[in-house]
């Protein structure tokens, strides 16, 4: 007979693990025997590999033959595979052997497999709540098998108390595994309670956005164990903080929070997440007139944010940390662009408002008083126009138009008398000391007060003009019916009016003229003797009122406060329902003083009535507030 040598393997694949369920024929059939011994889990189904090699001269019908229990389930030559499948409660031997011609040739290589026991079955189910008292039973389908148990939630072992059926009377965890032939089941657990924890509510709902810090939340619960949280997005244990309250944070979190029980089963891990989100301080907003004419004219800014700081430039550049902080309305004397930013703790930065004042050029800025109105007219649209002039007090003056004979260039204005006009003018043209040819003059009240002719330097010139009321005023330059010598023009600049009023007239408790000079120039530019005028918007666009109240020191202006102001409706009519007083009687200087609105609903000549200029929109009517004091 053929001599040959088994040089595969025999094992057994599973998709559970095997502990040294390899067979392997050799030299030595014992160390084969011990490499093949071990136990394994069960399994549905079982495939067995082998492999044989033959030395050269084999018997050609040598086969390999694998058996379970002593039945067949391959035989064939060289390598294969064969399926099984194994029952509970049983051992099971493997052998592997060679036959050729019906006879076995070669040893037999044997291992033999115990198989675990089944899981033991536990009742009633994990998670069962009860009242006071709860019966447990346990099963195992694998026969002869022995179930020990824990009811302390520590590991079951072979050696611990065996099953027999038990009352459990408060939160549980029962532990239970089987054995059988030294072999043990996994572990199965059950958990028992009195009840459950509710789940924590949070304040603020997950997903949530906050804008600002020291975002507060806090979590309810039915206080039937102890609350614990985490900030950092793990989950909590028994050793996680405690709530004892609401808390705050500034940041974007996760809260999650859990309740523990020694009594109920523990709560639901419930989670917040928590989105910080940063908000944008309130665009400031500019509030000023896009252009104005005379010496200046007034800007607000405000911001929508309550708190917030703003900053701005006047030159256009953008406003940072370091530029002018606004703290009150101010006033511009020139064309600028203001730009604006406000900021706040616990904000984003505002964006920045941009906002273009064009100053207008008037004759009175030209005549050195920016506030008052000068008109010019003449012969065919030859009114006067500004000119640079070095030899001029202030570097510019107005000049009369370009006409020719017998025609006239006429610049006027209009003061309140009595007082005093001063100025400065210069001519070229004719000379003529009964002034008949070409020459420049001055008349109050279309009445000539002064002259001049010739090529001449800058001359100072003034009048008195008495009487009561409004004058008109004219510098005109005329011209006779013949010939033209020099520039055939006059100029005229550093205007100047003083008044003689040392108090005012419009109402029973005058202002003292001086005050207003000194504290409230504006007014005596624009409307000289008056000491109140229309000179701010309302929100309606159209002017309101201003008035002041004596106070016990008339040379101290803190005594004096603006008591009120009102808009007037298109119709000329004030606004009685958004009239204010500000700041409230309570802080007046005058305690007990009242303010009574005088007028009538038509613009007549009474003294109750305060008219504006041309300038100032002369169809809206004012009226006039008296201070009643105690």
């Amino acid at each position: 007979m053929n001599k040959f040598l088994i040089t595969g393997c025999l094992f057994t694949a599973t998709a559970l693990s095997v502990h040294g369920a390899t067979m392997c024929s050799g030299e030595s059939a014992a160390v084969a025997l011990d490499l093949a011994t071990g136990t394994r889990a069960i399994s549905a189904s079982e495939t067995i590999h082998y492999s044989t090699a033959w030395v050269d001269g084999a018997a050609a019908d040598a086969m390999a033959v694998v058996e379970v229990n002593g039945e067949t389930l391959s035989s064939m030559a060289g390598s294969g595979a064969v399926t099984w499948t194994p029952q509970h409660n049983g051992n099971y031997t493997l052998t592997h052997k060679v036959m050729s011609g019906g006879t076995q040739v070669g040893e037999t290589l044997t291992a033999t497999f115990f198989v675990e026991p089944a899981n033991p079955v536990l009742n009633p189910v994990s998670g069962t709540t009860f009242d006071s008292s709860l019966s447990v039973s346990m099963s195992c389908p694998t026969e002869g098998a022995t179930i020990h148990f824990t009811t302390n939630g520590t590991e079951p072992t072979a050696e611990g108390p065996e099953y027999r059926r038990f009352k459990i009377y408060g939160k549980t965890t029962v532990k239970a595994v089987a054995e059988k032939n030294g072999l043990l089941s996994e572990v199965v657990t059950a958990e028992y309670a009195l009840g459950q924890c509710a789940d924590p509510v949070f304040s603020l709902a997950d997903g949530a956005e906050f804008e600002h810090s020291n975002q507060e939340v806090s979590i309810a619960w039915n206080n039937d164990g102890v609350l614990r949280y985490t900030l950092d997005g793990s989950e909590p244990t028994a050793e996680s903080p405690i709530y004892e309250g609401p808390f705050s944070f500034s940041e974007s979190v996760v809260v999650k929070a859990k309740v523990f029980s020694d009594d109920f089963f523990d709560s639901s891990v419930v989670t917040a997440s928590l989105t910080r989100v940063w908000v944008n301080v309130a665009t400031p907003v500019v509030d000023a007139s896009s252009s104005f004419t005379g010496s200046k004219t007034k800007v607000s800014i405000s911001c929508a944010t309550e708190g917030a700081v703003v900053r701005y430039t006047l030159n256009g550049s953008e406003p940072n940390s370091h530029s002018t902080k606004y703290t009150g309305p101010f006033y511009v004397t020139d064309s600028c662009t203001v730009k604006a930013y406000a900021v706040m703790p616990d904000y984003l930065n505002s964006e920045v408002a941009t906002f273009a004042i064009e100053k207008v050029w008037v004759i009175g800025d030209t005549m050195g008083k920016p506030d008052h109105g000068f008109t010019t007219s003449g012969d065919g649209d030859a009114g006067w126009t500004r000119v640079t002039d070095a030899t001029a007090p202030n570097g510019e003056a107005m000049k009369s138009g370009t006409i020719t004979h017998e025609q006239s260039s006429v610049l006027s204005t209009t003061v309140m008398g009595p007082g005093t006009l001063s100025f400065s003018w210069r001519t070229s043209c004719e000379q003529d000391d009964d002034y008949e040819w070409d020459h420049a003059e001055l008349a109050v009240d279309g009445v000539v007060k002064l002259r001049l002719n010739g090529v001449t330097a800058w001359t100072a010139a003034s009048t008195e003009i008495t009487g009561d009321g409004e004058h008109v005023i004219e510098w005109r330059y005329v011209k006779d019916d013949v010939e033209s010598e020099g520039e055939d023009a006059a100029w005229v600049a550093n205007y100047s009016w003083a008044s003689a009023w040392t108090a005012t007239r419009t109402t029973e408790v005058p202002v003292p003229y001086a005050w207003l000079t000194a504290n409230d120039p504006d007014v005596v530019d624009e409307y000289e003797a008056y000491e109140a005028a229309a000179k701010l918007t309302g929100a309606n666009g159209y002017k309101v009122w201003e008035s002041y109240v004596i106070g016990a020191n008339p040379n101290d202006a803190n005594d004096f406060l603006k008591i009120t102001a009102f808009p007037m409706k298109a119709d000329g009519t004030p606004d009685f329902a958004n009239i204010t007083i500000y700041p409230p009687k309570s802080q007046w200087n005058v305690q007990g003083a009242t303010p009574v609105l005088k007028g009538t609903a038509t613009l007549g000549t009474s003294l109750d009535w305060q008219t504006v200029t041309d300038l100032n929109k002369a169809s809206l009517r004012f009226f006039k507030i008296e201070v009643h004091l105690p």
